[in-house]
């Protein structure tokens, strides 16, 4: 029972996220979109008289949208985490640095960011997220594991079987 249990909970990682709505008016691409969950996002706030952006978080929030959107993610995380220093008890900025990451394959750090996140705010769609992170994270250790593990030892055997069901299910 616990490995069906298992299994449902890696098919569900293996599917990916569900799609981050766009907060901006950059146009959509063709490239398909990260399927990461959606967070509740308020309309942009009106621009501030003075330099654009300069400590304006609404400002450099739609550059980081805007940066994410067009795939320059070097950029969308430097405006992220100047969202983060800006608005230390937010948790928006940190899912979003957690969508981008997952989005790379940093994994390590989206799990971090989920995290920090969750820290701020109890949200079901960022423990998604963190658990798919999670279920990803396990399912390399645990191929990690079965080549490092010598050809006798039963713990590699029950792995490989493991992982064998994981993608035979996985497939349609």
């Amino acid at each position: 029972m616990f490995r069906f249990l298992l299994i449902i909970a890696c098919l569900v990682a293996l599917s990916g996220c569900v799609a981050m709505p766009s907060v901006t008016s950059a146009p959509a691409t063709d490239a398909p979109r990260p399927r990461v969950a959606e967070s509740p996002v308020p309309p942009p706030a009106p621009p501030v008289a003075g330099k654009p952006g300069s400590a304006n978080p609404a400002f450099i929030g739609e550059r980081a949208e805007q940066a994410y959107q067009t795939g320059r993610w070097d950029v969308a995380e430097g405006y992220y985490l100047q969202l983060t220093r800006l608005k230390p008890g937010d948790a928006e900025p940190w899912f979003q640095l957690g969508n981008l990451y997952a989005e790379q394959g940093r994994l390590d750090s989206a799990q971090r960011a989920y995290q920090e996140s969750l820290r701020r705010r109890d949200d079901a769609k960022t423990l998604h997220n963190l658990g798919l992170v999670q279920v990803k994270l396990g399912i390399g250790a645990l191929r990690e594991s079965q080549k490092r593990l010598p050809p006798d030892d039963p713990a590699r055997q029950e792995t490989r079987e493991f992982l064998q069901t994981l993608l035979e299910t996985a497939s349609p």
